[in-house]
């Protein structure tokens, strides 16, 4: 096996000045750059990362079966099993709103943004406008709406976003809300008191208000190691030049979330035909059909480890593993992949004890949905498959309710072998 090496973002950086990729046609250099924390859940095991992940992906599946996609109705599930904050890593972004700081979770699996989680931190003379009310699956929110100017970061500012505080929440430990920059759609049925009506984005609000040139979101997420608290960044209007190694290629997504096509190659074998996978950042694992993780673990020889809830292999299987390949075709009818080597398999053996596993012990970021390729969503490509591209979200200009394109290129860390 090949010697483990991590990257600093200072070292990648200054890899990067050197590299100016292809850009895919129209899509021009971010003129917002973000950098955003990543906090590390010391408390969480692997079965909570599997069982976080499953909730989302039931949620998920149940907002896409609505007919008119509103997730106001998940309201009547069972309470949710696990915290959204049960991740390993959630990454955050850190704006001020009313002199405060607040830090929230970037989901671009769902669309409100909120604050409130942290009862200690809230906003200190809201003007209630609505009320709103939001399932995630792996955690809720109740409370009221008013209009707030968000400060990302200076010289970027959303005015009059209509910003929830919650009044109940659960599932949030640790952090203070969420940032959604989910398409708009999934904003409906969440104002109690106008349930038709959507709610306009952060990303929607920039935009209509000519603070960036369009809706295009790049997101940047590295390998999770213990350096570098500062372990990603957000692009708004643009991508970041510097961090992708190649051409992105864009892929046509679905509504009501982030969703594409894709299909799941195992070396040279197809173990998941073309399904609809959620691109979502507010996941830990990559969750695959129950088939195509049989079939997976048929080929990898992977077992089910009891303690953390994970697959796990040995040495010998690890020197056998094969790459792992999402495949679709793009919006030029091109079939693209992107990969996931043997190394980008593997959970990041850095916290193999903070998941309640063994130092030495080899676990896989695969994991079971706990459903079939049969359900409307079929799978859900996580942090652990975003942190080897870089990723771009873009909603069509002018058409803030219409689908919207998902982007991928690859990164030096595409092949890194950090974990």
């Amino acid at each position: 096996m090949a010697a483990a090496r991590s990257f600093s973002i200072v070292a990648l950086f200054a890899f990067c000045v050197t590299y100016f990729p292809t850009l895919a046609e129209g899509l021009s250099p971010a003129p917002f750059i973000v950098p955003i924390q990543r906090l590390v859940n010391s408390s969480t095991t692997g079965h909570n990362l599997v069982k976080a992940g499953q909730a989302r992906f039931q949620a998920f599946n149940q907002i896409r079966s609505q007919s008119n996609g509103n997730p106001r109705e998940l309201a009547a599930l069972a309470p949710p099993a696990a915290s959204l904050t049960d991740q390993i890593v959630t990454f955050t972004i850190n704006p001020v709103v009313d002199g405060q700081n607040f830090s929230l979770i970037v989901d671009t699996g769902s669309s409100n943004t909120w604050v409130g989680a942290n009862p200690a931190n809230r906003l200190q003379t809201p003007v209630s406008l609505d009320l709103f009310e939001v399932t995630y699956g792996s955690g809720a929110v109740f409370g009221q709406v008013t209009g707030e100017t968000v400060n990302i970061v200076p010289g970027l500012a959303v005015e009059n976003q209509s910003l929830g505080e919650a009044i109940e929440s659960e599932g949030f430990d640790g952090v203070d809300g969420i940032m959604g920059f989910g398409p708009v759609g999934l904003t409906e049925g969440t104002l109690l008191l106008d349930p038709e009506a959507t709610i306009p984005t952060v990303m929607d609000n920039l935009f209509a208000q000519g603070t960036i040139p369009n809706e295009t979101l790049g997101v940047f997420l590295a390998p999770t190691t213990e350096e570098d608290p500062v372990n990603g960044e957000l692009s708004f209007g643009g991508i970041d030049t510097s961090l992708a190694t190649g051409p992105m290629s864009f892929f046509q997504s679905t509504l009501p979330f982030w969703a594409i096509s894709q299909s799941v190659i195992f070396g040279s074998t197809t173990i998941m035909n073309a399904t609809t996978c959620v691109v979502d950042t507010g996941t830990t694992l990559v969750l695959l059909p129950d088939d195509t993780i049989t079939a997976y673990q048929d080929l990898t020889g992977a077992t089910l480890d009891s303690t953390t809830g994970l697959l796990s292999i040995t040495e010998a299987q690890l020197e056998s593993l094969q790459t792992l390949s999402f495949v679709g075709t793009d919006i030029n009818g091109d079939t693209q992949h992107f990969d996931l080597t043997p190394n980008a398999q593997l959970f990041p053996r850095a916290f193999n004890t903070e998941i309640g596993g063994s130092a030495d012990g080899i676990f896989l970021i695969v994991a079971s949905s706990g459903s079939t390729a049969a359900s409307s969503v079929g799978c859900i490509m996580g942090q652990t498959f975003l942190q080897r591209t870089y990723s771009a979200f873009v909603t069509p200009s002018g058409n803030a309710s219409g689908a919207g394109t998902v982007g991928f290129a690859t990164t030096p860390f595409t092949d890194a072998t950090t974990n």
